[in-house]
């Protein structure tokens, strides 16, 4: 493991003398597919950047002159720029670790003879999870009811609100 900077950003390398460079925009968790990675003779460059959003400019920054693929973010705008840079960078693969791909422009990467991909189903239960929390939250006037206590003004009869047992839900 090797830190060094590359443009602003600080880059965390891990089998430096990989045959393929594949860049990594935010640190991810797990170590398995950093093991998958490095097992195929990939040199992983991990972003560790404190910078909670990368601008285009970041990204092409890390991309440099010559990069193979790239993992990104939901919070990344990929699209004719980025695949741009990839491709001119001898890039052939983009993959988005989010669920969707709202925020990839598949034509621009195809445009640009770029293979996206993402990762689905990794967060079903989770916004399942979240789902029935914001529905029982809603239901129960949570938020309101806890600005309301916190200014004590809390009063039982403003908030008799929708009892949840007994109903049935749907998500």
């Amino acid at each position: 493991m090797v830190n060094v900077l590359r443009g602003d950003a600080e880059v965390t390398t891990y089998n430096p003398d990989g045959k393929y460079r594949v860049v990594v925009t935010k640190e991810l968790p797990g170590e398995r597919w950093l093991q998958v990675l490095t097992g195929l003779d990939c040199r992983v460059e991990v972003c560790t950047s404190e910078k909670v959003i990368l601008e285009n400019a970041d990204i092409k920054g890390l991309i440099g002159t010559k990069c193979d693929g790239v993992i990104g973010q939901l919070t990344e705008d990929w699209g004719d720029e980025l695949f741009g840079a990839l491709a001119a960078a001898g890039g052939k693969a983009y993959s988005n670790y989010a669920v969707g791909y709202n925020n990839v422009d598949v034509p621009a990467g195809t445009k640009h003879n770029i293979s996206v991909g993402n990762t689905p189903g990794v967060l079903t239960e989770t916004t399942a999870e979240i789902a029935a929390a914001l529905t029982l939250s809603a239901a129960r006037r949570v938020v309101e009811a806890d600005s309301f206590m916190r200014a004590g003004k809390y009063e039982v009869r403003i908030f008799s609100c929708q009892r949840t047992h007994y109903l049935i839900y749907g998500i």
